[in-house]
């Protein structure tokens, strides 16, 4: 791969990053021993999953930064910009910084021929040791077994969101594949905590920990007695692996109190996550939905929605690799209108490619060449709708989507 910086990688990563995954971790070990094995002896908490995976991952970060551990954070996929997928004590790498890094890294490790993602996790463990951290969260990319993450050893924590079908191409056709994939983490001697999962992961996950010799903790959501920074009935059971895990780290004798976890689980921020946005004095529900799974769980959030009852105004924008008529089937009901839009700078649906590989009915379907134009129809309404409309489907989408609310107050 040429040389890139921050500039060129947030263009990979909007444009192309997808084709140049290689799972193998082969390069990863070649490439950290080349860097003499960057925070070797810090212990990660690895975050494993198909969906909830960043949530959790910000749910802990925040207990963390609460109690005050030095930590390093390292996430995916970026939602503005790729400097904000590594972190120290919640304050993301400097574009300079990060520039400087990935340059020195890039001619150091020529030869490995590594993929984007890899060269942020070399970055990010390079970057962490040079801040002396603590202890470490790393969240896995869409991989588990081969996922670079997984290239760091020491990973006594391994926590598993919701897992579901998606990326198939990489992963496997069946929730059964998938779930090996990434249960293939587990190590000797480490706990794992879990959120409910499906049952056919429940049984392979049970398996590997007592084939390998690990433990496990399985967790059910957490009760209204806790207040949460994120909205959403699923984010109790994210909340739930973090706080498990919180608990796990108290016993190996981390200083994290009580009041640390409670203030650090209300107080969580993550974007694009049921966010409510104000654009133009109209109210926007953004969420980062973008397969079938996750759209079975905003499914289940419509029902809490003001006048929902009376239809929902869709705006959908769907990558050409993910399973479309599963995401539309969760979330779209008789009385809903579709908006359906492109995903910046993605190959995306269109109204004439669902057409032809379902049955469908797309009469309350619209089709828009951007989102700006599915918002001006909108607007254009004689009112704006009673229930909030709502844009997903993609991150990509939204944080398109926020980014030009935020230049258009």
């Amino acid at each position: 791969m040429q040389n890139i910086n921050s500039k060129t990688f947030n263009f990979l990563s909007l444009k192309n990053e997808r084709i140049k995954i290689n799972l193998d971790l082969t390069r990863m070990r070649e490439a950290l021993l080349k860097l003499d094995n960057p925070c070797l002896n810090t212990p990660a908490i690895q975050i494993v999953g198909t969906n909830g995976k960043g949530s959790i991952s910000a749910f802990l970060e925040n207990i963390l930064c609460v109690a005050k551990i030095n930590i390093g954070v390292t996430t995916s996929p970026h939602f503005f910009e790729v400097s904000e997928r590594i972190r120290v004590n919640q304050t993301k790498i400097s574009t300079e910084k990060f520039d400087a890094l990935l340059k020195i890294i890039q001619n150091k490790l020529y030869e490995c021929k590594l993929t984007p993602f890899e060269l942020i996790i070399c970055c990010g463990l390079k970057y962490f040791e040079l801040h002396n951290v603590d202890l470490l969260v790393l969240e896995a990319g869409l991989g588990g077994r081969l996922d670079a993450t997984t290239a760091h050893k020491l990973r006594p924590i391994i926590a598993f969101g919701n897992i579901g079908i998606d990326h198939t191409e990489y992963l496997g056709e069946s929730l059964d594949k998938i779930t090996r994939e990434k249960a293939a983490v587990i190590e000797k001697g480490s706990f794992v905590v879990s959120c409910e999962q499906n049952i056919i992961a429940r049984k392979i996950i049970n398996d590997r920990v007592k084939k390998i010799g690990a433990h496990i903790a399985w967790v059910e959501p957490l009760n209204e007695n806790w207040e949460l920074g994120l909205k959403g009935n699923f984010q109790k059971q994210n909340a739930a692996v973090a706080l498990k895990v919180a608990h796990l780290l108290i016993e190996k004798g981390w200083g994290i109190k009580q009041d640390d976890i409670r203030k650090g689980l209300a107080t969580t921020k993550w974007p694009g996550r049921l966010e409510i946005i104000d654009f133009d004095n109209k109210k926007i529900l953004v969420d980062s939905a973008h397969n079938s799974s996750a759209a079975k769980v905003l499914s289940f959030e419509r029902e809490n929605w003001l006048n929902q009852e009376m239809g929902v105004y869709w705006i959908i924008g769907v990558q050409k690799q993910k399973n479309i008529v599963s995401i539309l089937k969760n979330l779209i009901k008789s009385i809903d209108k579709v908006l359906l839009v492109p995903v910046p700078n993605q190959e995306s649906w269109s109204i004439n490619d669902i057409s032809k590989i379902s049955d469908l009915k797309l009469d309350n379907f619209i089709e828009f060449s951007n989102f700006k134009e599915a918002i001006k129809y909108l607007r254009q309404l004689k009112k704006w709708p009673r229930c909030i409309p709502v844009l997903t489907g993609s991150i990509f989408l939204v944080s398109e989507f926020i980014k030009f609310s935020k230049t258009n107050q």
